[in-house]
């Protein structure tokens, strides 16, 4: 895959998401792991987990994925393809304020972010069908699960937290 191709993949699909970040992931999934194999799971996962526990956007792991793939010139370019449909959605965010009233555009906005939910989901399911393979790994996920959602815990302990119950089952054998 060309740089430019790699440019345009993250310029369409970010348009396609409006910048969610995560909305991303399905898409980019589909595309560089599945069809092109130019990507493993695992790096893209690796690419979007960094981004999560660092700060600023939220779809700035793609500068990872251009930097795994074409270097310095790669994480550049990306991080332009990704900066530049914002800066073309400026004219559709004023005629969202314009038209914001008429009753059909909040019921897009919210078609929109169902959608992107859905694409959230899929990707989950997706990557988690790959990756929760056995016992150890499943443990993980759970803990990882009840840490976020139960306790309510930083991501950022969870991660590892995770990281630690992970390689405490390699370092026993259990992996």
């Amino acid at each position: 895959m060309s740089l430019l191709e790699l440019c345009a993949v993250v310029f369409t699909y970010n348009a396609m998401t409006f910048g969610n970040g995560p909305g991303m992931v399905p898409l980019l999934q589909a595309d560089l792991v599945d069809r092109r194999g130019v990507l493993s799971s695992e790096q893209l996962l690796y690419a979007f987990t960094i981004a999560r526990v660092t700060p600023g956007q939220a779809n700035t792991y793609v500068a990872a994925i251009g930097y795994m793939l074409h270097g310095l010139a790669g994480a550049l370019a990306t991080t332009a393809a990704i900066q530049l449909p914002g800066y073309l959605m400026l004219p559709l965010l004023w005629g969202y304020q314009r038209l914001g009233a008429v009753r059909l555009v909040p019921a897009f906005t919210r078609g929109l972010t169902v959608a992107s939910v859905g694409l959230i989901f899929a990707a989950t399911v997706s990557i988690g069908q790959r990756t929760l393979t056995g016992w150890v790994s499943l443990a993980v996920f759970a803990a990882a699960l009840a840490m976020t959602q139960l306790l309510k815990w930083n991501p950022l302990v969870v991660l590892a937290v995770s990281t630690l119950l992970g390689t405490g089952a390699w370092v026993l054998g259990w992996v």
